[in-house]
């Protein structure tokens, strides 16, 4: 698994194939470790100049830099042991996975992003936050908990979308619009999400580090890292990145509005 310091920017420059070859070097760490530049090209079906331009985007100097990053970032793994199905499995490598997963998801909070939501927080403008459904609406939820128990006020949790877009519709205060989502492709939060981008209404999302429409409705947009899974059909992407960032969110401003207190009260 890899680490990289990329911000929203540096993702939103990224093409389409560019995000692929992003992806294939994030799930196939070791093996970009051992190859060429062509061969990269090979396994994701694009030309060795397209992942040099990959490479260059991410601020490297071309592939080989790319690599000695990687290198320098790579943990030692476990002896693996066979499971039922014959794949290699340690608790080591899923844990790597799971902190690999946060490591980079961290990497893609920037300080100007909190200080943008906490300005909101501060306002006391109400705080709308979409529940789509499913567990999704767990780490919704718990955004809820935690905004209501550090004494947030105008915090609504809304779980019907004809609710949802006529309280869009019809608002006379402007509100902050806080939607998630693990894929960035679900139809009803992109369109809540155009909705209030036409209505003028700020919008914070948190959604994967793939270019995704939530993310393009957003005026504050938090990015995370997970490696999308279906089993049978369904969907059971791990949600612990949302739960990552959400906290990040709260703890930085607790500490942000802590500091501000101490600093009022010694002049």
């Amino acid at each position: 698994m890899i680490t990289l310091h990329l911000n929203d920017e540096i993702i939103k420059s990224l093409s389409g194939p560019e995000l692929e070859i992003l992806k294939y070097a994030y799930e196939h760490t070791e093996d970009v470790l051992g190859m060429s530049i062509q061969q990269v090209a090979a396994g994701v079906a694009y030309s060795p100049t397209t992942v040099l331009r990959f490479c260059k985007k991410l601020g490297y100097s071309g592939f080989a830099e790319f690599k000695y990053v990687l290198r320098a970032q790579t943990r030692e793994k476990d002896t693996p042991v066979s499971t039922r199905s014959g794949r290699a499995f340690t608790a080591g490598m899923m844990l790597d996975a799971l902190s690999a997963n946060l490591q980079a998801t961290s990497k893609l909070i920037r300080e100007e992003q909190l200080l943008q939501t906490f300005q909101y927080l501060e306002s006391g403008c109400p705080i709308y936050l979409w529940s789509p459904g499913g567990l999704t609406s767990v780490a919704v939820e718990y955004f809820e908990k935690l905004l209501l128990s550090i004494g947030r006020q105008e915090v609504y949790l809304v779980e019907s979308v004809k609710m949802f877009e006529q309280i869009l519709k019809s608002l006379t205060q402007k509100p902050l619009l806080i939607l998630i989502s693990t894929s960035g492709k679900y139809p009803t939060t992109i369109r809540l999400g155009k909705l209030g981008r036409v209505n003028g209404i700020p919008i914070l999302a948190i959604s994967p580090y793939a270019n995704n429409d939530v993310a393009d409705s957003a005026d504050i947009s938090f990015r995370f890292f997970a490696t999308q899974r279906e089993n049978l059909g369904a969907e059971f992407t791990s949600r612990l990145p949302i739960f990552f960032v959400i906290n990040m969110i709260i703890q930085c401003y607790l500490r942000w509005r802590g500091e501000g207190e101490s600093d009022a009260s010694t002049v």
